[in-house]
């Protein structure tokens, strides 16, 4: 009985140590996972400040100091409410005019002067910062981008442009981001949406700010998007994004559940709201150069360029451009800021050129462009029996220094010498067409309906437009007194 006894507890022991040591293994594992998932939020800022500067480069900030400085209060409020974090936030204005809000890695947050278009409460700015807050505090993956800016047809500007011409202009063709009038520099999951919504409105909330306002302005933010492009949203079971008006039911669904306490928002009311909005561009910025069709002006550099007939156009602050719709040829012009003639940027391209491939580049003696000098390099290269055509001009106009750069398949080049020797000064005429719609806000008279009120006011805006980024019906009579946001159309030489 002892013997059978003494092998029990032997055995016993034998099962603990094992237990014991498997238990150790676990533990371990775990604490290597942990390791391996450890927040290292360096990495974030990395990442977020790379980030920024492309958004920088290829969106560029609103410089309007009072309109900024607004939204980072706003922001600030609610960095007060999240409390401790590791991440250190900035909130910035993108001057873009499609409405949009987004967030980088480390803390950088974004809202466009097209999204605060809509705004009519403070309470739902906060609630689309708190939104975007939560993308960062989660460390919500982003995925990876699906186009470029231009179509990318062509291997030498990756090769050649990046590296001899210019690296920013190298970086603008083959730039990870999409420039369309849908632009999302994130693409979310459902779940990590819905968990930026929920958590994003609950972060207001800490901030004495309404919950439920997300949820109004994501329903306006869906309508412009509808009015902008023509096109109902469409629930779709393969959609990534979740559809908006499920959005709202569950946002409705959770804010019931919050306890808040409301406190004095930064715009006390509408009218003060209005006036930190009041002189930001609605649509095009004319500071920044603007398209009538296909026809290129820039007041502050004094240029008008005719691109081609039916290309896709971009207009960003690093550069201007344009593309064949499939992929052909594109044109791009930036300004060079490397060398100060075009005589010297030419010849150091040659040089580099031919240390590259062994080979001499075409190089045009200086010529004239409307009466500016230039100087041009050409090379070509056959690719999959195409033979692809790179032509580089550097033009010396006022005290700017231009580089248009045109890849394109050799067939396509009468059309791209056609736009770069169309480089001029603007006419008288051309100034005149240089507007751009600014807001400003306007008081309404008792019963007036939006179309009446439009028609007083000089709004550049129509009733359905104007009754959209006022939170209105189109058919909505209007009270005494009742401050509504307008559209000036006002030229930009005075």
């Amino acid at each position: 009985m002892r013997l059978v006894e003494k092998q029990i507890k032997y055995r016993i022991q034998k099962e603990q140590i094992i237990m014991i040591k498997k238990m150790q293994i676990i533990v371990v594992c775990l604490m290597l996972t942990l390791l391996a998932h450890a927040q290292d939020y360096t990495y974030d800022r990395q990442i977020g400040e790379q980030s920024a500067k492309q958004v920088e480069m290829m969106i560029g900030l609103y410089p309007d100091s009072r309109l900024n400085a607004y939204v980072d209060e706003v922001g600030e409020r609610l960095v007060v409410a999240l409390g401790k974090s590791p991440f250190q936030f900035e909130f910035n204005v993108v001057d873009m005019a499609e409405p949009n809000a987004f967030a980088l890695p480390g803390g950088f947050i974004y809202v466009s002067r097209g999204l605060l278009s809509l705004v009519n409460e403070e309470d739902e700015l906060a609630g689309v910062i708190g939104h975007e807050m939560i993308h960062v505090t989660k460390r919500h993956s982003i995925k990876q981008m699906k186009k470029s800016i231009l179509p990318s047809i062509l291997m030498i500007p990756g090769a050649l442009v990046g590296g001899l011409v210019n690296e920013d202009l190298g970086n603008i063709i083959n730039a990870p981001i999409s420039l369309g009038s849908n632009l999302f520099l994130m693409n979310y999951s459902r779940k990590q949406e819905k968990e930026a919504d929920l958590y994003g409105v609950e972060l207001a909330s800490e901030a004495g700010y309404d919950p439920s306002k997300l949820a109004v302005i994501l329903h306006h933010l869906s309508k412009e998007v509808e009015n902008l492009t023509g096109e109902a949203e469409k629930k779709s079971y393969f959609s990534s994004h979740p559809f908006t008006p499920k959005r709202v039911e569950d946002l409705g669904e959770h804010v019931h559940s919050i306890t808040w306490r409301s406190a004095t928002p930064i715009a006390e009311n509408k009218s003060i709201l209005f006036s930190k909005l009041d002189g930001m561009y609605i649509g095009q910025n004319p500071s920044q150069g603007i398209f009538k069709d296909n026809l290129f002006l820039h007041p502050e550099l004094n240029l008008s360029l005719q691109f081609p007939k039916d290309w896709k156009t971009v207009n960003v602050p690093a550069a201007v451009g344009a593309f064949e719709e499939k992929g052909n040829a594109q044109i791009i012009v930036t300004l060079e800021d490397q060398f100060s003639t075009a005589d010297s940027a030419a010849n150091v391209f040659a040089q580099k050129f031919k240390e590259w491939s062994g080979k001499d580049p075409y190089i045009n003696d200086s010529v004239e462009i409307n009466g500016y000098k230039s100087r041009r390099i050409s090379v070509t290269e056959k690719q999959n029996e195409k033979v692809i055509a790179l032509n580089s001009w550097w033009i010396q106009k006022e005290q700017y220094l231009l580089n248009i750069v045109a890849v394109s398949l050799v067939e396509f080049e009468e059309p791209v010498m056609e736009a770069v020797t169309s480089l001029k000064d603007l006419t008288e005429e051309e100034k005149q067409m240089i507007t751009g719609l600014k807001l400003k806000s306007a008081v309404a008279q008792k019963g007036e309906t939006i179309s009446q009120f439009c028609e007083r006011t000089g709004n550049a805006l129509d009733a359905k437009e104007t009754a959209l980024v006022n939170g209105l019906e189109e058919n909505s009579k209007l009270d005494e007194g009742q401050v509504l946001k307008i559209a000036i159309d006002t030229p930009y030489f005075n």
